[in-house]
């Protein structure tokens, strides 16, 4: 007899029309929703993802800028640059590239 017990209990609270209700609603918001929440927490990780990749792209630029201002402002570091990254060099001088 105490067996029934709370099998009862459970069988009341199911079939319990606010709990139907709130979990037809929490089925609905979570899965079938066209705006659910698992929709929802993918394009909030998207988001996150791309201010990350937003973030990257803005240091990029930065550093940039950075190399910009120093080329701009020193005809030594125009030289200096196109020696290194394009083996720029004078008449008489020999370059040797060393990797």
């Amino acid at each position: 007899m105490p067996d029934k017990k709370p099998r009862n209990k459970f069988l009341r609270v199911i079939t319990n029309k606010y709990f139907i209700v709130t979990f037809l609603f929490v089925v609905l918001i979570t899965f079938v929703d066209r705006n659910n929440l698992i929709r929802w927490a993918g394009d909030y990780f998207e988001v996150l993802r791309q201010e990350k990749v937003m973030r990257q792209y803005q240091r990029g630029i930065r550093a940039l800028d950075e190399k910009l201002n120093e080329l701009t402002s020193n005809r030594d570091s125009i030289e200096k640059f196109a020696r290194e990254q394009y083996y720029f060099h004078e008449k008489d001088e020999e370059v040797f590239i060393v990797d």
